[in-house]
C-alpha cells in the first residue's frame, strides 16, 4: 500500500511537486535513496528483493513513482513493477510514448506516474494512460483521486500546503499530509491477504503504523524551473524515525 500526493503546475515556479508515502512489510530489505550507477543520474531509494523502486528522479528532472493495485494477486509469473520507474528515468522518451509501450499484462495491477519535464502521465493495465491537466492529485492503491479516505483527506491537506507555505517552508509543509496517521470515523472494510483485521484498519491511514508493516519512507520531490529537489524521510518499526536523505540538482 502507498500514497502519491502531486501538483502540476499549480504553483508559479514549480512545475512539479510529489510528496508520497512507501508502505511495506518491515522485513523486506531496501536500501535508502541514494544516487545509483550509470549515466542517467537516478536518485532512489531501492528494493534489494525485486530490484526496482517505488519512487525516483533523475538529473535531467524526470520524475517516475509506482503503486500496486489492491487485489488478489494473480496466479502465474510477472515483471517486478518497481522496473518501470527506473526503465523511465533512465531513458529519453517522452512520458506518454513510455507508457503507450509498456506490456501491461507483463506486470501485476499497478499505477505509474510519469513526468517527463512537460507532460504528467497517470497510467495502469487496469486503466488507459491519460496526461494531466495542471491540479492537484491523490493516488493510494486503487484509481487515481478516488473517494477514499487516506485519498481525499491528503489530497487537500496538500492543496492547502501548496497555497499557505513559504518557500522556505514548503518542504516541511508537504511532509505533514504524509505524517497523518488519522482514521476515517467509519473502519473501511477491506481484505487484505496474510494480514490481521488490526493490520488492515491501519492501512486507511495516511500514515500508517505497525510492527509488521507500516510507513517506510516518506518522500518530497520538488521540481523548480531551475532545480529538482528530493528529501526522503526513513522509519522503523512503530513510526519510529531511522534517518534522512537530500539530494538537489541544478538544471541546465
Amino acid at each position: 500500500m502507498c500514497l502519491i500526493l502531486l501538483a502540476a503546475g499549480v504553483r508559479p515556479g514549480l512545475p512539479l511537486v510529489v510528496a508520497a508515502n512507501r508502505d511495506e512489510f518491515h522485513a523486506r530489505p531496501s536500501a535508502a535513496a541514494h544516487r545509483w550507477p550509470g549515466t542517467a543520474g537516478i536518485a532512489a531509494g531501492r528494493d534489494l528483493e525485486a530490484g526496482g523502486t517505488w519512487l525516483g528522479v533523475a538529473g535531467s528532472g524526470r520524475c517516475a513513482a509506482v503503486t500496486n493495485v489492491s487485489e488478489l494477486p494473480s496466479p502465474g509469473t510477472f515483471r517486478s513493477r518497481g522496473d518501470l520507474v527506473p526503465g523511465f528515468l533512465a531513458n529519453g522518451e517522452g512520458a506518454r510514448a513510455y507508457a503507450d509501450q509498456i506490456e501491461g499484462d507483463a506486470y501485476r495491477g499497478f499505477n505509474l506516474l510519469l513526468w517527463d519535464g512537460e507532460d504528467l502521465v497517470y497510467t495502469s493495465n487496469r486503466h488507459p494512460p491519460r496526461v494531466l491537466e495542471p491540479g492537484v492529485h491523490a493516488l493510494a492503491n486503487g484509481e487515481l483521486d478516488e473517494a477514499r479516505f487516506k485519498v481525499s483527506r491528503s489530497r487537500a491537506a496538500l492543496a492547502e500546503a501548496l497555497a499557505s507555505a513559504s518557500e522556505a517552508t514548503l518542504a516541511d509543509a508537504l511532509f505533514a499530509p504524509l505524517a497523518d496517521r488519522s482514521l476515517p470515523p467509519e473502519p473501511e472494510q477491506r481484505t487484505v491477504a496474510g494480514m490481521t483485521g488490526a493490520e488492515v484498519a491501519a492501512l486507511a491511514a495516511p500514515f500508517i503504523v505497525g510492527e509488521r508493516y507500516g510507513t517506510r519512507a516518506s518522500t518530497v520531490v520538488i521540481v523548480s524551473e531551475r532545480a529538482v529537489a528530493l528529501q526522503e524521510r526513513r522509519f522503523a518499526p512503530g513510526g519510529v524515525p531511522a534517518g534522512i536523505t537530500s539530494f538537489r540538482w541544478n538544471l541546465s
